[in-house]
């Protein structure tokens, strides 16, 4: 079902085996902080328009960056062709784990969303922290770490990339210097305070209403969700949960395919080649991927517990659906499932009869393919029995 239904059909679905460490998402080796910096930009761009900005930026973390407030303000003068113009910027951004929240100070109002490139960085980095990772990709981007200085009496590895040099104290720049291009910029610490005591207020939000930033809403037209603000630390709880299962099963699916791939170049088989696997090579792939996430067994049970999960909403989905005549009408029914489900489904952007009566056959054949499913041996069983 291409909406309604989240039912994986790979085999690589469940935590399984290598869970992420506790400290997967940290970014920084210090559990908190406060750092304030000066920020500024000098330079003449190609020749045509005269730059310079002058700012300050705050940043506050606590649970090694999991949690991570940062506002910046920064007035900016362009002069082009004798005209100057005056720019000011204010943001302000608060990362809770796998959930951010934007502040337009223009409009008044936070928009809250979530925080993919942590849960990806979490899941390719297989159980290293973020800091780890990033130094790995600065050196596979060409960085290189030339010593150390100090900033503000820390000792801090200095970094070059393209341009830029870094002063990084356990994660965290205290100084960054980038000249590109006849544009300079500096970002520098002036004040810094590490392992620290934190509380809420120290990571407020202006008073604004807060909406939920949904693409899928957008892309159907609807506007931004208004949510009640008294229930955000519960709704971070829920998603910041699923986020951590989504960046386990993420983990253990790139545990499996590395180890799927290992077994056929250990079979001889040339991966660089454009042909498709034979059924023995798929089955070796298939083997070594079960063996490496738990085995046979536990795949299977994990497997069937994902799709049987969606029984209830199936139930709902069709008595609502069969209901709907608009597509108003079916995109209520998403937006009530969402309550109901704790889920964020996809909103639906036609609804002509033919949709209805196509969506109405899929959850029908997928409620005709519950008992061989709940009665499947193996994962082979179980794929037989979904729907095509």
């Amino acid at each position: 079902m291409k909406k309604i239904l989240k039912i994986s059909l790979v085999l690589t679905v469940g935590i399984g085996l290598s869970q992420l460490h506790a400290n997967s998402m940290k970014r920084y080796d210090i559990k908190s902080g406060k750092i304030e910096y000066a920020l500024s930009e000098d330079g003449n761009i190609m020749g045509v328009a005269k730059v310079k900005s002058v700012g300050k930026k705050r940043v506050i973390f606590d649970n090694y960056g999991i949690k991570n407030l940062e506002e910046e303000v920064k007035v900016k003068k362009e002069t082009t062709m004798g005209k100057t113009t005056t720019n000011k910027r204010h943001t302000l951004r608060y990362m809770n784990n796998a959930i951010i929240y934007n502040v337009d100070f223009k409009q008044k109002r936070i928009e809250r969303m979530r925080n993919e490139g942590a849960a990806m960085a979490a899941m390719f980095g297989g159980g290293s922290n973020l800091k780890e990772s990033g130094e790995a990709m600065m050196k596979g981007m060409g960085g290189k770490k030339l010593g150390t200085d100090k900033v503000l009496g820390y000792t801090c590895d200095v970094w070059e990339l393209m341009g830029s040099k870094q002063c990084i104290y356990k994660g965290v720049p205290l100084r960054v210097v980038t000249n590109i291009m006849g544009m300079k910029s500096t970002e520098v610490a002036t004040k810094a305070e590490f392992d620290i005591a934190l509380n809420k207020d120290d990571f407020k939000l202006p008073d604004y209403p807060v909406y939920d930033f949904n693409m899928d809403r957008m892309m159907a037209g609807k506007e931004p969700k208004p949510l009640d603000k008294s229930r955000l630390e519960e709704m971070d709880r829920r998603d910041n949960a699923q986020a951590k299962v989504e960046a386990q099963e993420g983990a253990e699916a790139m545990k499996g395919l590395a180890a799927g791939v290992a077994a056929l170049a250990k079979a001889g088989v040339d991966l660089k080649s454009s042909k498709d696997l034979t059924p023995e090579q798929e089955k070796i792939m298939q083997d070594a991927m079960i063996k490496a996430m738990g085995g046979q067994d536990k795949m299977v049970g994990k497997m069937k517990k994902e799709i049987l999960e969606n029984v209830v909403q199936i139930e709902f989905a069709q008595k609502c659906f069969g209901s709907a005549n608009t597509l108003s009408d079916v995109n209520k029914c998403v937006d009530k499932g969402n309550e109901m489900f704790n889920d964020d489904r996809e909103y639906y952007t036609s609804w002509t009869p033919k949709d209805k009566q196509e969506e109405l056959q899929e959850i029908e054949d997928f409620k005709k393919a519950v008992p061989c499913i709940k009665a499947a041996k193996t994962m082979i069983e179980v794929k037989q029995c979904l729907p095509k």
